[in-house]
């Protein structure tokens, strides 16, 4: 992707935020440091039942497909990524309706052995799909939460929202006025400023991280009113050469560096909120 901005040589025309974010990456200990956010480990996989197993293996060598699918619709994973499996198994009728799909499915599933099929089931989860909970965790031990009245009531200091899933979208809707499909990774107030945030760890390019920067910078680009959108993303974005000394020029770094948005590494968000509340 072709940049617009000489990063290298007119470094001061990107945001400000993104500025210190790049420098971190690249004069500090980076990888070591964001590790207190994003602890990364080798996950457990998930085993399922001897039962279970024995029948989901027979019934995928028979090609018994109406039990194979009633057997993997139980299961919280699925043996690969299909876009439209957990419609068809969390709608009413989706299975029932949908007779060319489940054939399209159950080609894909007798591609692949009835052993593989079992292994990719109780495989651990990736990296990026504990992500959220890692820095939801983090923002817990480094931040204070309230409950919704004493946020909303709050003057003074550096507050985040303590509220479900659910509550915590129906604030940012209903009080806040911002149009949102799900709750915000953070929903802080600075004083009186309310600020919410778009989270995401985008470990290497291609894939599902070039839609995570895309999400990111929607939700950046929504903002409206006095509520300030930012955007908390760590990893690859923050690199600007490869190992042979070559700029990188992926569109998740470019299109995080250049953007005119407030995003930041997680390890720039404590020195953001300070900032604000001094103004």
């Amino acid at each position: 992707m072709k940049r617009k901005i000489d990063v290298i040589n007119n470094p001061n025309v990107l945001n400000p935020w993104v500025k210190r974010s790049i420098e971190l990456f690249e004069k500090t200990a980076y990888l070591d440091n964001i590790h207190q956010v994003y602890p990364f480990k080798i996950s457990k996989s998930k085993e399922i039942t001897d039962t279970v197993r024995r029948e989901i293996i027979q019934s995928h060598q028979s090609r018994n497909t109406k039990k194979l699918i009633n057997l993997l619709k139980s299961q919280t994973k699925f043996p690969y990524d299909d876009p439209i499996w957990y419609l068809l198994k969390t709608v009413k009728n989706g299975l029932t309706n949908n007779p060319k799909q489940i054939q399209r499915i159950a080609k894909n599933l007798y591609s692949l052995t009835a052993d593989e099929t079992v292994a990719r089931l109780e495989s651990p989860p990736k990296s990026n799909q504990q992500s959220g909970s890692m820095f939801s965790n983090w923002m817990r031990k480094k931040f204070r939460f309230i409950g919704p009245n004493k946020f909303k009531s709050s003057r003074n200091g550096i507050f985040m929202l303590d509220a479900s899933e659910e509550n915590g979208k129906q604030f940012v809707i209903n009080i806040l006025k911002q149009k949102i499909e799900k709750r915000p990774d953070l929903i802080v107030k600075v004083n009186t400023q309310y600020i919410i945030g778009e989270a995401k760890w985008i470990g290497q390019s291609g894939g599902n991280q070039g839609k995570a920067v895309t999400e990111v910078l929607l939700f950046c680009k929504g903002q409206r009113g006095s509520v300030k959108r930012i955007g908390i993303v760590d990893g690859c974005s923050w690199a600007t050469y490869n190992v042979n000394g070559y700029l990188l020029n992926n569109k998740e770094q470019v299109l995080i560096q250049e953007s005119e948005s407030d995003i930041l590494s997680a390890l720039q968000l404590q020195k953001y909120l300070d900032q604000l509340s001094s103004i």
